[in-house]
């Protein structure tokens, strides 16, 4: 009764429903390792090659001019994805998983996005899906400008929600027991 339902329309090859959270006191955060966890109910994920995001920490990367943004979400046939992303500098890369968003449960997801070591976690209700743990560098990139490598940001920002990047259906995700911490919070 008091999750956060998220809906988008399917009409246009870009939709996003987000809730933010930026600034203090959440940021910055103590060594620059964010730790999160939220339960989601995806009423059904994309077919086909339609990318999509749950997760985004994002912030300016030190020493240079552009952010960069590193993202839990999925992608073919309804797969897991890690991905990453700037603005200022062209990257767009991916890391895919073999398991699948679950549908019509809710479920347990935790991350950690670790700056200082350029790293990425996701946990799928208390197991490491350690096929898109991302430790500098993922599968590919569309972009080559950082050499594929994934260099993590001063996290300023945590986005949660919906956010699809071609046209697919209407979604329907609902997000509950959100929480940041700086280390592991664990599944309620």
């Amino acid at each position: 009764r008091r999750s956060v339902r998220f809906t988008t329309d399917g009409m246009a090859n870009y939709r996003r429903a987000y809730i933010v959270l930026q600034g203090a006191p959440t940021f910055p955060l103590p060594g620059n390792v964010m730790w999160g966890r939220a339960m989601m109910w995806l009423t059904a994920a994309p077919n086909g090659s339609v990318h999509w995001t749950n997760i985004e920490g994002e912030g300016p990367v030190a020493g240079e001019t552009y952010r960069s943004l590193t993202r839990y979400g999925g992608q073919h046939s309804k797969r897991l994805m890690a991905n990453y992303d700037t603005r200022g500098v062209a990257t767009d890369c991916w890391d895919h998983s073999t398991t699948v968003f679950p549908e019509g449960r809710w479920a347990c997801f935790e991350w950690r996005f670790n700056g200082p070591a350029n790293e990425q976690n996701l946990w799928l209700d208390g197991v490491a899906i350690s096929d898109i743990t991302v430790m500098g560098q993922g599968e590919g990139c569309i972009q080559h400008t950082l050499q594929d490598r994934w260099i993590a940001p001063q996290y300023d920002t945590l986005r949660l929600g919906w956010q699809h990047y071609q046209a697919t259906f209407a979604h329907e995700l609902w997000m509950d027991d959100v929480a940041v911490d700086d280390q592991r919070i664990g599944c309620p």
